[in-house]
């Protein structure tokens, strides 16, 4: 580094970084003492924790063996900036009138400094920065009930509202995005993976008669990019806001070595609360009763790993002719919610199967007894043409469509027959009768 004192500088180098402040102070010491005019005193009578002072060019240069270390240059405007960076980090420079009796001060970083956790590939000012973006997204998610949030070591709840509830159960449910998030990196396209998981954990719970209180988000990366980390906690807050969710807290994590570069993993934990009579299935099931399919808005958070794979070297700014949009736009869809359109329902709904991860197959018999079984008619409903465009093209077997994808269908009310007209009335969104509940062996087949 150079350095321009008037007509004199002061120059030095290092390839490797120093290992302890003792280190910087014999280091320093050395290419002072090469120097004209430098003053210095016997290097003996140094110690880890006595400044180095000195005389140059009539001014007074110290050297300070803190954490990080320091080099003031008393009465000295600084006339140039580093011209090159070594392998420690440049120092920050902030200059002073040349009038001016404050001293000019350069803060170089020693390993044991904050800078040294930047080069082994965690930055905890870009961290920071994250927050900084994220907070009135955050905030905006707060009730009355939110007594401490984001900062805090732990989100605090007011459960106080409970009291008008005669026997209020909480519902906790975790979950992840899966490798959605990689097509979402590959456009660069972040705040719909938040609402992606928010969506899905309210589903979750949803199954269970559940309404949401708080949310808690996990966002790790290679890198934090404070905007990226930013937008995702934005659409998370978004959802947050539109089902009266808080955002009570979360965690960013910074894992170079964990996470390749430009990879990101997104997860979440929802907490809601349902009357303990209204808990979801209802014990009333029996033969007869129908299935009501409501419409997903695509693959929702499962089925990518298939979905990456068949589409492996395509575009995703493709525009399939069946598909009428990019491919991005269709795939990166976000989860729907199904809160709004179901809660008044609830009432005349036996039970609910969110068909998330097995699809038909594997969650429909978990909200069933043992003595119950259900038959689909796949001719019921269109399957709309993304999962058409999925099963053609990379030549899966249809019964795997239906236990790997929703095919359109992203949740399904049970009901008696006679609330068929009552529930649909209530959802307000064109559904279909899809099946119905048989008794025998639980398990789904098709028809």
């Amino acid at each position: 580094m150079l350095y321009n004192f008037g007509r004199r500088y002061l120059e030095w180098k290092r390839i490797l970084p120093p290992k302890s402040v003792q280190e910087w102070q014999q280091y320093l010491y050395r290419q002072l003492h090469k120097l004209r005019g430098v003053t210095l005193p016997p290097i003996e009578t140094l110690t880890t924790d006595t400044p180095i002072q000195f005389s140059l060019v009539s001014r007074t240069v110290t050297i300070t063996p803190t954490e990080p270390i320091r080099l003031s240059i008393s009465n000295s405007p600084v006339s140039s900036a580093p011209l090159a960076r070594q392998a420690f980090h440049t120092p920050s420079i902030s200059s002073t009138p040349a009038d001016s009796s404050a001293p000019v001060r350069l803060s170089v970083s020693s390993p044991l400094s904050p800078s040294a956790y930047a080069s082994s590939g965690v930055n905890i000012d870009a961290g920071n920065r994250a927050v900084e973006l994220m907070r009135d997204a955050v905030r905006s998610t707060y009730g009355k009930q939110v007594l401490a949030g984001i900062g805090a070591f732990g989100g605090l709840f007011d459960a106080a509202a409970l009291k008008a509830m005669q026997n209020p159960v909480l519902v906790a449910s975790t979950d992840g995005v899966g490798t959605k998030v990689k097509l979402a990196a590959q456009v660069q396209r972040y705040q719909s993976i938040g609402a992606d998981i928010v969506n899905h954990c309210i589903d979750d719970i949803l199954v269970q008669g559940a309404r949401p209180l708080f949310f808690l988000d996990y966002v790790a990366s290679s890198r934090i990019d404070p905007e990226m980390i930013a937008a995702i906690v934005s659409g998370i807050a978004a959802a947050c806001r539109e089902s009266g969710c808080a955002l009570l807290g979360g965690e960013t994590a910074e894992m170079p070595g964990v996470y390749q570069t430009n990879e990101f993993d997104v997860a979440g934990t929802i907490i809601g609360v349902v009357e303990r009579d209204a808990i979801l299935p209802r014990n009333i099931l029996c033969a007869g009763d129908v299935l009501i399919g409501l419409r997903s808005s695509g693959p929702h958070t499962n089925g990518y790993s298939l979905i990456r794979k068949i589409f492996e070297g395509v575009s995703l700014d493709t525009v399939f002719p069946e598909l009428g949009v990019p491919l991005a736009d269709a795939l990166l869809a976000p989860h729907r919610s199904y809160l709004s359109t179901l809660q008044n329902a609830l009432p005349h709904i036996k039970a609910l199967a969110h068909l998330t991860g097995g699809g038909f197959i594997e969650n429909i018999p978990r909200v069933l007894p043992e003595n119950l079984g259900a038959v689909i008619q796949r001719d019921r409903w269109q399957v709309p043409p993304l999962f058409q465009l999925i099963q053609t093209r990379g030549d899966v077997p249809m019964e795997e469509m239906y236990r790997v994808f929703n095919m359109g269908i992203g949740m399904i009310a049970i009901v008696a027959q006679e609330n068929i007209g009552q529930v649909q009335e209530s959802i307000g969104e064109p559904t279909w009768v899809i099946g119905e509940l048989v008794s025998g062996e639980k398990k789904v087949v098709f028809a």
